[in-house]
């Protein structure tokens, strides 16, 4: 649940969320944007150490007192090389000044953690909150849910105060201040702190963090645009490549109907003729039945079915009339269906015989 009245620090937010980011950013801008170094101040009694450090590189640029002579000859030597221009300044406290403690908060109190350090200052240090500058640094895991390791930097204000004066006396405002036992290092947003109450505090120029965040800002939309716009592109091209698909399955569907409606009053004309050319016509059957029986023979019945014939009649010779039948071309199975009698009255015999008229195909077609 979140809490309305909880402490929130924006610009610490926003310094940890540019450092998460930045990697999205070419090197060279990364370069433009990072702080360059740092121009330490250490105060000690009327005079001050000022020395200028990045990364590995520590570099003394001398003692000054802190009076006006000192100031312009400091601030002409600041002038004097860019990278002393653009550090950052920051009021160290000597370590025989400062005090570190390590404590333990209940989780609970993480949503509002500066106020409630503040109240319980006194309980975990012999210092009260009138008397002490502080800040400090989250320990341990963060998955633990039940205890917050807190590691508390202190300093009185008389000192802090008195070093602060100091540094305004050489024309130094410094950013932030921290202790010799403890360096802060601008490359890790976990090890931030800051004695210098906000009050006292140099107020960055926010010129450079707005550029970084809208240039990140273009970058993401950019990269979003670069992930829809294929995908946008995609989906319009298969939705014509539908509706193409569509329109041709509904002409391939039109075709086929119609190819449909050619098709069978063709096969139907085709099944005509192919049975006409199966076998030949009576006309022919009787012709052929004349010239191929004899003058003794008698045809009294002649049925015709399905491609069989039926001769029912009387013969000199009735045996003699299978192999007569049997010599043209489209009876086949020529048998007698009843036995052979002999007709008393004529003297004839008496026969009923069965074929199969099956013609040659000719293979005539339809044409189209």
């Amino acid at each position: 649940m979140f809490k309305l009245d909880s402490e929130i620090d924006v610009t610490q937010f926003f310094k940890w969320w540019g450092q998460e980011l930045a990697f999205l950013l070419p090197q060279k801008v990364r370069d433009a944007f990072k702080a360059k170094g740092l121009l330490v101040v250490k105060v000690s009694g009327l005079s001050a150490t000022v020395s200028y450090e990045s990364g590995e590189q520590q570099e003394l640029l001398g003692k000054f007192e802190c009076n006006a002579l000192a100031k312009e000859e400091l601030q002409n030597l600041i002038q004097s090389k860019a990278q002393y221009r653009n550090a950052q300044v920051v009021l160290r406290v000597p370590d025989n000044l400062s005090v570190i403690q390590d404590i333990v908060l209940p989780a609970a109190a993480e949503s509002n953690l500066a106020q409630v350090i503040s109240y319980e200052l006194d309980r975990y240090t012999p210092f009260t909150k009138e008397e002490v500058y502080f800040s400090y640094i989250k320990q341990g895991s963060k998955k633990n849910k039940v205890q917050l390791p807190i590691r508390l930097v202190l300093v009185k204000k008389a000192t802090l105060d008195a070093m602060y004066e100091q540094c305004l006396n050489l024309g130094l405002k410094p950013s932030f201040a921290d202790s010799e036992i403890l360096r802060v290092n601008l490359a890790e947003a976990s090890s931030a702190y800051n004695l210098l109450p906000k009050a006292l505090c140099l107020k960055a120029d926010k010129k450079p963090l707005f550029i970084m965040l809208g240039s990140l800002f273009i970058m993401l939309a950019l990269f979003i645009a670069l992930l829809v716009l294929p995908l946008k592109m995609g989906n319009e091209g298969l939705d014509k490549l539908k509706k193409h698909a569509r329109s041709a399955e509904k002409s391939a569907l039109d075709i086929e109907d119609s190819k449909k409606a050619i098709d069978y009053p063709y096969q139907a004309t085709q099944q005509v003729i192919d049975h006409k050319n199966s076998s030949p016509s009576m006309i022919e059957v009787i012709n052929t039945l004349s010239k191929v029986l004899g003058d003794d023979t008698w045809i009294s019945q002649l049925r015709y079915s399905k491609k069989t014939l039926q001769l029912t009649g009387q013969s000199g010779s009735a045996s003699s009339l299978i192999a007569s039948l049997e010599g043209v071309p489209f009876f086949h199975n020529v048998t007698f269906i009843s036995p052979v009698t002999k007709d008393r009255r004529s003297g004839l015999e008496r026969f009923q015989i069965s074929t199969d008229v099956i013609k040659k195909q000719t293979h005539a077609k339809v044409e189209r």
